[in-house]
């Protein structure tokens, strides 16, 4: 069976790419340089056509992506030629110990297994090594989550509801025009505590206020302001991986 991710890779290139999601490219991105600042030589973990790789060029780095999808690598390539990229798995990186200084999990850990992913990056960073995961937010995006707009009762009621959170499940995310892509959710204290176990101390947590357009019309914009869909870590390898 061939990997979701190379066979939707077109959509994701035509959806999430180069500004298409300003969300991705207007608030992730710029978080994502800020906290790999000072970093010389990093890793991005999955990462897709490159845009996390282009961005860093704005800072002093030396940066290569390693991704599952061959066609993700192959317009990464077309997009930016200098750019270095390695198929790989997350839970198996082609490199030695201690290569990196910083790595870079953007909306990856959802989709593979955990402690691997998470083993490899130890493995693989330097002694206090810098190391930014970005997830859904766990408990925000939980399995049945969603926004409520009560228009039966007197002030309508609107609301965010919390699923079912504490439940770790695989479900497929559908995109429509049968895009399908495997999620895992899991609770908070399965990624604090899996990063603890191979080594990472949590040194800043960002809940970022959704990134919504100054012209979007939206009912209830000020409420959902207040909801955030992203969670990023910004960890440091204090010791090796257990």
């Amino acid at each position: 069976m061939e990997n979701p991710w190379n066979t939707n890779a077109e959509w994701w290139q035509e959806n999430f790419s180069n500004g298409k999601n300003k969300e991705y490219s207007e608030q992730l991105l710029p978080l994502i340089v800020e906290l790999m600042n000072g970093c010389k030589k990093i890793i991005d973990i999955g990462a897709g056509e490159g845009q996390t790789l282009r961005a860093l060029n704005s800072i002093d780095t030396c940066a290569v992506g390693i991704d599952i999808s061959k066609k993700q690598i192959a317009r990464g390539k077309k997009l930016s030629s200098s750019a270095l990229f390695t198929r790989s798995a997350a839970e198996e990186l082609p490199f030695n110990d201690s290569s990196f200084d910083g790595a870079i999990a953007c909306l990856v850990l959802e989709h593979v297994e955990l402690e691997m992913c998470v083993r490899e990056a130890a493995r693989v960073l330097k002694k206090s090594g810098r190391f930014v995961i970005a997830i859904n937010h766990p408990m925000i995006m939980s399995t049945g989550s969603m926004w409520v707009e009560d228009w039966s009762s007197e002030p309508p009621e609107k609301y965010w509801r919390i699923g079912t959170y504490l439940c770790e499940e695989i479900s497929e995310e559908n995109f429509g025009n049968g895009v399908s892509i495997p999620f895992t959710h899991r609770p908070l204290n399965r990624y604090v505590n899996t990063l603890s176990e191979c080594g990472f101390s949590i040194t800043r947590m960002i809940e970022p206020e959704p990134y919504l357009e100054l012209d979007e019309d939206l009912s209830w914009k000020v409420e959902m302001s207040s909801i955030p869909r992203l969670l990023l870590l910004l960890c440091e390898r204090t010791s090796g991986s257990s």
